[in-house]
């Protein structure tokens, strides 16, 4: 076993000297991290150093973020070992958290507390004491020194306190005590129902919440106990930021909502909240297709309403399981953009097309099925142009949304459909699009196999037309056409390649050199003691293509103005 007489000896000393911190940042990294607490606790408590010391207290501010981390975990370690008044340790404890800020292992001084406190019953009860009497520091650690005691009676007499501070102190503390029993839990809940019922305090409101959410998950979950009422209170309230605290205990505390309070709490997210981009994050993080509590309709909704709120548009990347429910079954697919495509709103149909980038699904199949699309031929129709509008790049995606209208529709948005497969579609793709038509000729809906061939026809006559053109000289750009396109084509390409390097990791990581011909690239590597080494690196072509849509070349002007008037109509 390690001797650590002398290390106890240097840390005696390094105190003394007032450089107590230092010391322990030259110890060994190992030692520091699982051995040094109880070693600290030790020698303070024996009276050999003081990790309370004004001097010590200055060091710990003084040190840079790397250092404070690499003696934070040894002090926490030590906090529980402290024989001495309860001042010093919340001292200690203050002085930690406020350094560590908001990093996520800030609290680890509290749960530290939280067992000095088991440790220490009379103490403890001197926290709290003082913490009714309003002392600000006790008042701020109030609720570690009742869940180290354990003792739900001290909670609840912090109730009846005339501060609605220590209301509020008394009401979390509830929430985080072991509940084992289901009479005490509802007593619980009844003392949230009441602060919320009684009072305009948003800290007291704010516990209520929080640990009302934490009681229903003690009680048997098939008793919503008082849900209904609870919930109904806060939304009548229609108060921002408490909307946006039930988004993040749907998602930390939803195991005790029954279907009908997440239904409720989903339907109030169609109002104001005060801040949409956090509701949307806990939903996404909340939300889990496999639970019979989530209603698909009502996410959407919910979603539809608070995106719409944003001020700035929003990335269908940071929404990944809302995104996975979505694929998973093609009638949530089917469901999603009927509703969201016949809105006409930009920002959601904006959403649909990230949504269909993302994950590779650039030729994702979305049949619409006869139980979403509207029932009036005009919006079907709307639906198809707003398809088109904002698909364009995603052109077999928007042939599968018209292919549905063409099954399911109303005759004059059936005929709207098809006109809009040819024109712009397959006027603009013959790739792609042009082999996905072609297998629907064997759909066993009539409807589908006709319309298919009679684009096949009407594209191959196209094509052929196209053809017969190509060596009529009016038809033919002339030369300072020719050069304003190519000056057009170099800027832009241009500008791709500089965002492209922009956005790219690997252009912080190496040198750019440009070589304008060659098989192979020869530099030198100059090492130690001026040693040099040649590096031969091979070249090879690497392309990407994409197809390029033809009326953006025959009809530009047009082509983007039909564009523009289905995006914004």
């Amino acid at each position: 076993m390690k001797n650590l007489a002398p290390i106890y000896k240097a840390l005696e000393d390094a105190d003394q000297r007032g450089e107590l911190i230092p010391f322990l940042l030259s110890l060994d990294g190992h030692f520091r991290r699982l051995e040094c607490g109880p070693v600290l606790g030790d020698l303070h408590n024996a009276g050999k150093i003081s990790l309370v010391s004004d001097e010590n207290f200055a060091a710990i501010e003084a040190l840079g973020h790397n250092d404070f981390w690499s003696v934070f975990h040894s002090l926490v370690q030590a906090i529980p070992e402290l024989d001495c008044s309860y001042q010093d340790v919340l001292s200690l404890v203050k002085k930690l958290v406020d350094k560590a800020g908001s990093d996520g292992a800030a609290g680890a001084p509290n749960l530290s507390l939280v067992k000095w406190c088991k440790v220490n019953p009379e103490k403890a009860k001197q926290i709290v004491s003082e913490a009714k009497a309003l002392e600000k520091n006790c008042l701020s650690h109030c609720v570690f020194a009742i869940q180290g005691l354990a003792d739900t009676e001290l909670a609840f007499d912090l109730l009846d306190h005339p501060d609605k501070r220590v209301v509020a102190v008394g009401l979390r503390s509830l929430g985080r005590l072991e509940i084992d029993r289901g009479t005490i839990a509802k007593r619980v809940i009844d003392e949230c129902c009441k602060a919320i019922a009684g009072g305009k305090d948003q800290d007291v409101r704010s516990s209520a919440i929080e640990t009302a959410f934490k009681a229903w998950e003690k009680i048997d979950s098939s008793e919503p106990y008082r849900q209904k009422e609870f919930l109904e209170a806060i939304i009548s309230e229609k108060e921002g930021d408490e909307l946006v605290q039930l988004s993040a205990f749907l998602f930390h505390n939803q195991k005790g909502l029954v279907s009908e309070s997440v239904e409720q709490i989903l339907d109030a997210f169609s109002g104001e909240v005060s801040n949409p981009q956090a509701v949307l994050h806990w939903l996404n993080h909340a939300i889990h297709s496999k639970d019979e509590k989530w209603s698909l309709t009502k996410v959407i909704d919910a979603f539809a309403a608070q995106i719409l709120k944003l001020d700035n548009s929003i990335e269908a990347s940071q929404f990944y399981n809302f995104c996975q429910w979505i694929w998973e079954d093609p009638d949530n697919a089917s469901q999603l953009f009927s509703r969201w495509l016949v809105s006409g709103q930009f920002s959601l149909c904006k959403f649909l097309v990230e949504m269909v980038g993302e994950a590779g699904k650039n030729n994702a199949l979305v049949e619409i099925s006869k139980r979403d699309l509207p029932n009036d031929s005009n919006d079907q129709i709307f639906l198809a142009r707003k398809c088109v509008g904002f698909l364009w790049f995603n052109e077999v995606t928007a042939a599968s949304i018209l292919l549905s209208i063409v099954k399911n529709g109303k005759k004059t948005a059936r005929e709207a459909a098809e006109e809009l497969l040819f024109e712009p579609l397959l006027l603009s793709y013959g790739g792609d699009l042009r082999s996905f038509i072609e297998r629907q000729s064997q759909s066993p809906s009539k409807r589908i196999s006709d319309c298919v061939q009679r684009l096949i026809k009407n594209h191959d006559t196209y094509i052929a037309g196209l053809k017969r053109t190509e060596h009529v000289v009016e038809f033919l750009p002339t030369i300072e056409q020719r050069r304003a396109a190519g000056m057009k084509d170099r800027e832009r390409n241009k500008d791709i390649q500089k965002q492209a390097h922009e956005r790219s990791i690997f252009a912080q990581l190496v040198t750019h050199q440009t070589l304008l011909y060659g098989n192979k690239s020869f530099s030198m590597i100059y090492g130690a003691g001026e040693e040099k080494k040649s590096s031969v690196t091979p070249l090879s072509e690497i392309s990407y293509s994409t197809e390029y849509p033809r009326l953006a070349v025959v009809d530009p002007v047009g082509f983007g103005q039909m564009l523009a008037i289905f995006r914004v109509e």
